[in-house]
C-alpha cells in the first residue's frame, strides 16, 4: 500500500500535484486515495500512526478536507458511487430460478 500523510497531501494539493481523490466506502466507513502527477498508482490517505484514515460518514470527510486541505470555494469532489466489492450487484446476484 502506499500511504500519504495529511501534511504531504496538503502540500501536493498546494502544488497542484494532486490529478484526483477517490472516496471509498468499505464497512461502513470512509477512505480517502490520491492520484498524485509525479507518482504512479494510488495513495492512501494515513495518520500519524500510519494507518489508514477513516471517516464514519461523508458529511464529516468533507468537513475535514475544507477545513484542513483548502478553501471551501475551491474544493470540488465529483462523487462516483461504486458497490463495495464483497456486496452483491445484480449483475452479479444469480438468477434464483
Amino acid at each position: 500500500m502506499n500511504a500519504i500523510s495529511e501534511s504531504e497531501l496538503r502540500d501536493c494539493i498546494k502544488n497542484d500535484a494532486v490529478s484526483g481523490l477517490t472516496i471509498t466506502s468499505r464497512r461502513g466507513v470512509f477512505q480517502v486515495a490520491a492520484n498524485l502527477t509525479w507518482k504512479e498508482g494510488d495513495w492512501q490517505l494515513t495518520t500519524s500512526r500510519k494507518t489508514i484514515r477513516t471517516w464514519t460518514s461523508l458529511d464529516r470527510l468533507v468537513r475535514h478536507f475544507r477545513k484542513t486541505f483548502t478553501s471551501p470555494e475551491s474544493l470540488q469532489l465529483p462523487l462516483l458511487l461504486v458497490p463495495e466489492p464483497d456486496r452483491p450487484t445484480p449483475e452479479t446476484e444469480l438468477d434464483p430460478q
